[in-house]
């Protein structure tokens, strides 16, 4: 029987280009989408959209911050390499213990906007930087699960290669 476990951040660091940014609130992940085509045929109840896996849509990702130290950086027009650090807690309820894991998110990006937020009295200043995903990794306590290089035309989960899949069996 499956257990539950809940995990909760813990805490978090954001390193851009080898600096520490300082006040980040939240860093939003990009979403990994499949483009699909629409399978429509007669006898069919509904359309199918069927995912094409060994492609993805573009992704981005932003970092949210109240303007601390070298978030001023953050907002550079080119490439970024960001990585963010977090250490998540672990509760495994059957077995009523807790424990922390390492996640991190190696992110490649090129600077596309940001949103310069809202003034308010009694509110810090904040923004926002988007970018455009060029490379993406996931390393869960050192073991990569996920790599995803739009230039180097890889896509990774857990160990299988989607895109050489498709390159082996045209050899």
């Amino acid at each position: 029987m499956p257990s539950k476990v809940y995990n909760n951040v813990e805490g978090h660091r954001v390193i851009d280009n080898e600096r520490v940014a300082e006040d980040v609130t939240s860093v939003s992940l990009p979403t990994i989408e499949h483009p699909t085509s629409t399978i429509s045929s007669s006898g069919m109840a509904m359309d199918v959209d069927m995912p094409n896996t060994t492609h993805l849509n573009a992704m981005e990702f932003s970092v949210s911050h109240n303007n601390g130290v070298n978030c001023k950086y953050l907002a550079s027009p080119g490439k970024h390499f960001i990585e963010t650090r977090i250490v998540r807690q672990r509760y495994a309820v059957a077995a009523g213990e807790i424990e922390h894991e390492s996640v991190k998110f190696r992110i490649t990006g090129v600077h596309k906007s940001t949103e310069k937020g809202n003034i308010e009295t009694g509110n810090p200043f904040g923004s926002t930087d988007k970018y455009s995903v060029l490379r993406y990794e996931e390393e869960i306590n050192g073991e990569v699960t996920t790599i995803i290089d739009a230039m180097a035309g890889v896509i990774k989960f857990n160990g299988v290669d989607y895109t050489n899949q498709i390159e082996n069996l045209l050899n």
